[in-house]
């Protein structure tokens, strides 16, 4: 009688200094459909984190000349940003093409990838198959949100590649049949050497797809890997380690924002043309 009232007094100690939550599942838990559309936990953040773009948007064309302390905060971050992508693309006139999408994108994922650990946000939950799940799920713990988010870049890129270019002058980098029609007329070597670009060509292609794999995984799986670790700590310790893992996350998503918007703007700056000729 005396051991098992001692081993309950022990598993009531321990559950005092740990929380108990379900590991993360790679796909966003559903809550239903709309029509075609199936709704998850963090459809509804991205739906919660376009809306405050939107506000942002509005609060930002309203902005006046005697600036107060939220437009300064705006004014520093645009600078700060502007800056970054100024010292990765050193054309002052690419950039200046570039500042507006990518300073759009970084804001976007700092708060994509901060919302989630936000107090307030984090501590709504709802019951998903009898099991208690974060109502606001990150958005970029998603694969399905941090792979249509870089496949929609990719696209973006490649579209203002055919308008700097020129379709037929773009897409002749991929292939390069016109470059391999000159190269033999000139000689036998300066055609083998074409085909081996038209070949490098195609190779280029299969390069696009897979930056929309790298820009995606990367940011899913570093974001998603300190969700799980941030639950199992939980499973652990109750306080204090937690919280400083959390602060780590902040670090985390704050350098993953850096890291995807610095990919981006090289990808961005390869398909601009350089003023006065031809990329």
């Amino acid at each position: 009688m005396a051991t098992s009232e001692s081993s309950s007094e022990k598993l009531g100690m321990s559950s005092i200094f740990q929380a108990h939550e379900e590991i993360p599942s790679i796909m966003a838990p559903t809550l239903g459909n709309v029509g075609p559309f199936t709704v998850a936990t963090s459809s509804i953040t991205v739906l919660f984190i376009t809306v405050l773009v939107i506000l942002l948007c509005i609060k930002v064309a309203r902005f006046t000349i005697i600036p107060r302390t939220f437009q300064h905060v705006m004014e520093l971050l645009y600078e700060k940003i502007a800056s970054f992508i100024g010292s990765i693309v050193t054309d002052k006139n690419k950039a200046r093409k570039i500042i507006p999408y990518v300073g759009a994108l970084m804001v976007y994922l700092l708060i994509a990838n901060l919302l989630h650990m936000m107090p307030g946000i984090s501590g709504f939950y709802v019951i998903v198959n009898n099991e208690h799940v974060p109502l606001f799920r990150g958005a970029t713990t998603d694969f399905n949100t941090t792979f249509g988010l870089a496949l929609a870049i990719i696209v973006t890129i490649q579209i203002v590649g055919m308008k700097e270019q020129g379709i037929f002058g773009y897409l002749s980098h991929f292939i390069q049949i016109k470059q391999v029609y000159h190269g033999f007329k000139k000689s036998v070597g300066a055609g083998m050497i074409a085909i081996i670009g038209f070949l490098v060509g195609l190779i280029e292609i299969i390069s696009e797809f897979a930056k929309t794999l790298s820009l995606s995984l990367r940011l899913f799986g570093n974001l998603f890997a300190h969700e799980v670790l941030m639950i199992i700590l939980l499973g652990a310790f109750a306080f204090g380690i937690p919280a400083v893992w959390m602060a780590m996350g902040v670090l985390v998503g704050v350098v993953q924002s850096i890291v995807f918007v610095a990919l981006t703007t090289v990808y961005y700056s390869l398909v601009l043309r350089k003023e006065g000729g031809k990329h």
